[in-house]
């Protein structure tokens, strides 16, 4: 968590001036869903308030939880009416929008907490494991089975789920060892890699496990 106080001027105490201090903010660690983005159905001209204190019990909007804090709620005026993936984690570097930001501060097991898949159900498209890539250590040389099927209970990589379905898995070789993104949510155009086909809002939307609408 971070700890954050602010000071608001000078006051009084046993006859000296002393700096005057708003009460300690507790930002949240990311530990739930609560903290993933949330996509909002906004209207053209209507001003929101999104919450920067991440102490709201509606987000991803202010619900005044933030007084005494020192933080402040961002006013944002959308200039259409659609669906745009709103930040929760609060760690995002262009508010209010999701950057991506809470996979970074999870680390490499993001998708592992909350992909719950559904193994062993036919498929003709892809079911989305994850709405989040999975950051995977590879090893050079190694050929690799990435799941396309979504059904794998060992995502991102095949367990033979495919076989009840129409879609089989993507064999790559690692070219060196390090860490990649591989996609979760089977929708990437660039298998197995993640493409940031994730942001879009009907991947993010769609249910763990069931393909996207």
């Amino acid at each position: 968590a971070v700890v954050s106080t602010q000071s608001t001027g000078m006051k009084m105490l046993n006859g000296r001036l002393v700096a005057r201090t708003l009460s300690t903010v507790v930002r949240p660690q990311i530990e739930s869903n609560r903290n993933i983005p949330k996509p909002c159905s906004v209207e053209a001209n209507k001003t929101y308030k999104w919450c920067t204190c991440g102490q709201t019990k509606e987000q991803p909007f202010c619900d005044g939880s933030h007084r005494g804090s020192g933080f402040v709620p961002l006013k944002w005026t959308p200039e259409k009416s659609e669906k745009v993936l709103l930040c929760c984690c609060k760690n995002t570097n262009n508010p209010p929008f999701c950057d991506m930001s809470h996979i970074k501060v999870l680390g490499n097991n993001f998708a592992g907490r909350f992909s719950k898949p559904a193994p062993g159900k036919p498929v003709d498209k892809p079911l989305v494991a994850g709405r989040n890539p999975h950051y995977t250590d590879l090893k050079e040389g190694k050929t690799y089975m990435w799941c396309a099927c979504g059904a794998s209970t060992h995502q991102p990589f095949c367990d033979s789920s495919h076989t009840r379905g129409n879609l089989t898995p993507v064999a790559f070789t690692a070219e060196k060892s390090k860490a990649r993104w591989l996609c979760m949510c089977k929708q990437t155009k660039d298998p197995p890699y993640c493409d940031g086909s994730h942001l879009d809002v009907e991947v993010q939307t769609a249910k763990e496990g069931q393909p996207v609408s």
